[in-house]
């Protein structure tokens, strides 16, 4: 992940949602956290293959991995809806 951003959701009793509804905002939306650019980490590098030219990097060591773990809750309804 490059870039910050915030994570809402909000709860239904139904798979309701359309365009309109609920509105696109803030607000039913309860906010969860915001996930930070900063959780960025390295795989591990793989090992070297004969069938990589030299001077350069198997794909896999360039990939990145942006982990965070949110609770959401407490929910009293039967489902919810994830925003960011």
């Amino acid at each position: 992940c490059k870039e910050t951003f915030n994570v809402f959701y909000h709860e239904a009793d139904g798979d309701t949602a359309t365009a309109l509804s609920p509105p696109w905002l803030e607000n039913p939306y309860v906010k969860v956290d915001t996930v930070a650019a900063d959780y960025l980490t390295r795989r591990p590098s793989p090992p070297s293959s004969p069938s990589t030219p030299p001077g350069r990097r198997p794909s896999a060591t360039s990939a990145r991995v942006n982990r965070k773990t949110l609770r959401v809750g407490p929910l009293s309804k039967g489902g919810f809806y994830l925003a960011f």
